[in-house]
């Protein structure tokens, strides 16, 4: 739109608590654009949960997800990080290897009931930061 220099989206889930956690998309923009840029975030959301992504949508987000998980098995804080949680949960080590084939079941109907299920739009929280309004900023 070009009213912004970044978008971020993330999710932030606790363990072993499956299920607790936040999905979040963060952007800067001038105080004046924040509202516009909510509206066309719900609006995606909205848009996903109707329609779900297109085949080639899924196709590049697989891509990118075979991607940084095929880097992330060459580095030790992967590895260290991925085995003491999988020991935490009393879970199988060989599970860290099963990444492949969950991004493979990825199709734009599991993500249209993703967004269905996990992102409602009864349920959200917008918060801003505005600068603060001092002489000097004047």
């Amino acid at each position: 739109m070009g009213q912004t220099y970044t978008v971020s989206v993330g999710l932030d889930q606790r363990l072993p608590q499956r299920g607790f956690g936040h999905i979040e998309v963060s952007f800067a923009a001038a105080p004046e654009n924040i509202q516009g840029m909510t509206d066309r975030v719900l609006a995606a959301v909205k848009r996903m949960q109707d329609n779900g992504p297109s085949a080639d949508m899924t196709s590049a987000v697989k891509e990118g997800a075979r991607r940084g998980y095929e880097e992330s098995l060459k580095q030790n804080s992967y590895w260290m990080g991925r085995l003491q949680t999988i020991h935490m949960l009393g879970r199988d080590p060989g599970e860290v290897l099963t990444r492949p084939a969950r991004i493979d079941a990825l199709t734009p109907a599991v993500l249209q009931e993703t967004f269905r299920k996990y992102f409602p739009l009864d349920r959200y929280t917008v918060v801003t930061l505005l600068p603060e309004n001092t002489p000097a900023a004047k």
